[in-house]
């Protein structure tokens, strides 16, 4: 087992273009047992998010024993997401029903309001039900009821609807990670996601904070956009996904 202030061992490795701490190795962890340890949900070693803020958990370690513990948490139906630097131990009782690779990228340049920053507008829980209409049409990845409260979210608007959204999600250390960036399909390609992030990058800048972000391998378009952006990959992560499966019982009361 790597030691709290040791490098995990790596499967593979991506082109690391920018050098963090080992914190950013176990980002749920450090976020769950940091800045957003009130969001948490405790069992024995294991850590998740309470399930209306985001379907992520972790651990110290990410042995079969310690994944358990995160697992067993969980209700019928409900996933458990994980982002481990090497592929975790799988414990019985539990299926994969996602196995891909992201890339934690990190920015490494100054972002300054975008001229068209007239047009964000704060999104608050009187939104909710908008932005929650959006992520359904474009799946930008994990949203549930409450994850807009996990941290500043930003919205354009026109003729009253939400049309493009982007916002924080995990706080690391000094790192704040920018989620649900989606545009409705009529209106992509008109530059509203990148003035979204610029917009957002700057204002988790003035805080004093770095903004980082995961993708998938897969997505080239998005990372394509975030290297015109400044941001550069740090490290690359398994993202594991669980259920329970359908003959485990429920064991754990939350």
């Amino acid at each position: 087992m790597p030691q709290p202030n040791e490098p995990a061992k790596r499967d593979s490795q991506v082109e690391v273009e920018v050098q963090t701490g080992v914190e950013l190795d176990n980002i749920v962890w450090t976020a769950l047992t940091g800045p957003q340890a009130g969001l948490a949900q405790r069992n024995a070693g294991g850590a998740r998010y309470t399930p209306d803020f985001a379907p992520f958990g972790a651990a110290a370690d990410y042995s079969v024993e310690s994944v358990r513990e995160i697992a067993e948490m969980l209700q019928a139906r409900e996933r458990l997401t994980m982002f481990t630097i090497s592929r975790p131990g799988l414990p019985e009782g539990f299926d994969v029903v996602r196995d891909a690779v992201a890339v934690q990228m990190i920015a490494t340049q100054a972002f300054s309001s975008p001229d068209d920053s007239q047009l964000v507008r704060p999104l608050r829980s009187e939104h909710a039900v908008d932005m929650m209409r959006l992520v359904k049409l474009t799946e930008p990845g994990p949203f549930g009821p409450r994850t807009h409260e996990m941290g500043n979210y930003f919205g354009i608007w026109f003729d009253g609807e939400l049309v493009a959204m982007a916002g924080e999600r995990m706080m690391a250390g000094n790192y704040v990670e920018i989620s649900a960036v989606c545009t409705h399909p009529n209106w992509r390609g008109q530059g509203l996601g990148r003035i979204l992030m610029e917009y957002l990058g700057a204002s988790i800048q003035r805080r004093g904070a770095i903004p980082l972000l995961h993708v998938f391998t897969t997505n080239i378009s998005a990372m394509r956009l975030y290297r015109a952006l400044g941001f550069r990959r740090a490290r690359q992560l398994h993202v594991t996904v669980l259920m329970r499966s359908a003959n485990q019982p429920h064991e754990l009361q939350s």
